[in-house]
């Protein structure tokens, strides 16, 4: 009998969900039959598993596959942290605790944290969040290279060029499955990332929401990357964000009052009185700027947003296993297209708030920046290429959030 494993494996994880967690065990035990390497099974076996011992032997297997899990990492730490009666043996039953409520916790892989089942609260598993991990725009970067692990390829088809695992004997550019790639040197000083987003999107999730995208079943996706007609590969993309506090002057025939409209647009008056000048005021976190050359910005936009909140730290280690599009757009140039953009957006906003200042009537320091920061962050893609009817199709899907962006290549 030919089992399907996205099948066993949606089963056994709509078992776990449901409390049903004998069952979930049964589908999810077969599906690491089928795919034995893939490591997001071994999780969700964890997430089922009813003892100490069995928990530590799936995450184990997880680890085994990917060392470098921090996931299957955390979780242990967590059983580790867990005290026990001295008559309690590790093979007895174990019970996480919500810290709001006391009800009983169960592991959720996606959640990427223990979900409390009485009152649904989520406990993230303790990594290093670095969502507010700016850094000041006049400081300076941190110099250096992004893992010890890496190696730097150009792709001879397309032009991508990759941060790749060294260890990798053979490398293919996720962009357009070429393996005419070359290998180069490691550039020097190269600027590390300060955050890093985890994909959410494992490979079987990507082919369910690329193949609803493109009205294809999930199973002919399937036959197409088994009989190579079609490349899906994941990849970090990098990103500069910018933070800053914009202020317009407000060109208009009289004097606007001070006043707030929110917790992120004012009014302020400047200067010394009876000379005060009314000003918009407006802050704006974590703007987007892509870092890269290889995709255009307009199908960046249609796989945007990316969740920003749940970022983790930067640890070289992060990156082994994984192929990252390297950053070939410099901060201050970057910063130009950033700036640009944000005081764009801070007219529209003035406009809502019925302060119609034309941007003709602005002069060059009319508009100015306060409090700018920066950060490199490095977020998640799946990226599928496929040819059909000797037409060459590419899409993006978020590999946070499923959304995809397609196209057909000219």
């Amino acid at each position: 009998m030919v089992y399907d494993f996205y099948e066993l494996f949606g089963r056994g994880i709509i078992a776990a969900r449901t409390g049903r967690f004998r069952e979930a065990l049964e589908y999810l035990l077969l599906a690491a039959k089928v795919e034995p390497g893939n490591p997001r099974v071994w999780l969700w076996l964890a997430a089922s598993a009813e003892s100490e011992a069995q928990i530590r032997r799936f995450l184990g297997e997880a680890l085994r596959i990917d060392p470098h899990l921090f996931m299957a990492q955390a979780l242990l730490k967590r059983l580790g942290s867990i005290t026990r009666p001295l008559q309690q043996s590790e093979s007895d039953f174990i019970i996480f605790t919500c810290p709001s409520c006391g009800g009983k916790q169960r592991f959720d892989p996606d959640a990427s944290g223990l979900l409390c089942q009485f009152c649904g609260m989520l406990e993230r598993l303790p990594v290093q969040n670095a969502s507010n991990s700016e850094l000041r725009f006049d400081s300076g970067a941190a110099s250096g290279n992004w893992a010890v692990v890496e190696s730097q390829v150009n792709c001879g088809s397309c032009g991508a060029m990759l941060s790749v695992p060294a260890n990798r004997t053979t490398h293919a550019c996720p962009f357009c499955g070429s393996d005419h790639v070359n290998l180069l040197p490691v550039t020097p000083n190269m600027i590390p990332p300060t955050a890093i987003a985890p994909f959410r999107l494992h490979e079987d999730d990507a082919r369910t929401e690329l193949a609803k995208a493109l009205g294809f079943s999930i199973q002919k996706i399937g036959q197409w990357i088994k009989a190579s007609k079609l490349h899906l590969a994941p990849v970090y993309l990098p990103f500069w964000t910018f933070d800053a506090t914009v202020q317009l002057y407000c060109a208009l025939e009289q004097r606007v009052s001070a006043r707030e409209f929110s917790n992120h647009d004012r009014v302020i008056l400047k200067d010394e009185w009876p000379m005060q000048n009314s000003w918009y005021e407006c802050d704006l976190n974590d703007w987007l700027v892509y870092a890269a050359r290889r995709i255009q910005d307009r199908h960046i936009e249609e796989i945007l947003p990316f969740d920003l909140t749940s970022l983790f730290a930067y640890r070289p280690k992060m990156l082994a296993g994984w192929q990252a599009e390297t950053v070939q757009l410099a901060l201050t140039e970057a910063a130009v297209q950033a700036h640009k953009q944000m005081r764009d957006l801070a007219l529209e906003k003035a406009a809502l708030r019925g302060l119609f200042i034309e941007p003709a009537k602005l002069l060059q320091n009319d508009a100015q920046f306060h409090d700018r920061t920066y950060k490199l962050v490095l977020l998640p893609i799946w990226s599928a290429r496929w040819t059909l009817n000797r037409k060459s199709f590419r899409a993006l899907v978020n590999g946070q959030t499923g959304k995809v962006s397609g196209r057909r290549d000219a």
